[in-house]
Parts: C-alpha cells; structure tokens; sequence
C-alpha cells in the first residue's frame, strides 16, 4: 500500500527554443532520518499534468507518461527523467503548474508539483 506525506514542490526553469531533460530523485526516509532509495518501478503508472493554473478545471494543457516525456533512471531506479521538448518550450505562455500522479494498483497520490517558468533568450 502507497504510504503519502506532503507533496514536494519543485519549480522548473527552462528556456525558450532549448530542449531539457529535468532529474528528480526519489527517496524513501526512515524514522531515523536515513535514506534508501525509492524504486519507481513498483508504480503502474507516472503522470505528469500541466496546466494553466491551479483551478480544479482548468484543463490539462500537456500530459507526460512513461515512455512519452518520463523515464525511470538510475542504478536504484530511484531517478526520474522529465524530457520538455523544444515544441512545449516554444508556446506563448510563460508560466504553467503541474503536478505528478504516481499510482500502484487502486493507490495514487501526487508526491510533487510545482511551477515551470519558460524563460525568453536573448533571440527568441
């Protein structure tokens, strides 16, 4: 059964017209204060949603999965690999929230989200 604490936040930075590949590391914390790493395998399923805002129905404007925008890394399997293509990155708006659904079996909890903030270069 998931065991869920306090979603963690995590604002994104990235660029415009840049392609980037954002790692966030997963770890299970003991009593004690110690730290094993938290396979992510035993998931179903990972999702990533983005949208405009917070509001409850504001419509998902983009939605990673495994194998289309996230992939689990790493020796312990403990990393998770969010992959924003140049194509999301090159929108209008400049500041989305998102949030992470991580399911096992009936059991899902959003663990992270936060705000990506697409920042303009120079040239574009």
């Amino acid at each position: 059964m998931m065991q869920t604490t306090d979603i963690g936040i995590v604002n994104i930075q990235l660029r415009r017209g840049n392609n980037k590949a954002e790692k966030l590391l997963f770890f299970d914390v003991a009593a004690d204060n110690s730290q094993t790493p938290m396979d992510l395998r035993v998931y179903n399923s990972i999702r990533m949603d983005i949208k405009k805002t917070t509001d409850v129905n504001s419509p998902v404007i983009e939605s990673f999965s495994i194998g289309a925008g996230l992939a689990i890394i790493g020796d312990d399997f403990n990393i998770l690999e969010i992959t924003f293509a140049r194509e999301f990155i090159e929108v209008n708006d400049i500041q989305y929230v998102y949030d992470i659904l991580f399911r096992e079996d009936q059991d899902f909890a959003n663990l992270i989200g936060g705000v990506i903030n697409i920042n303009n270069t120079v040239t574009i």
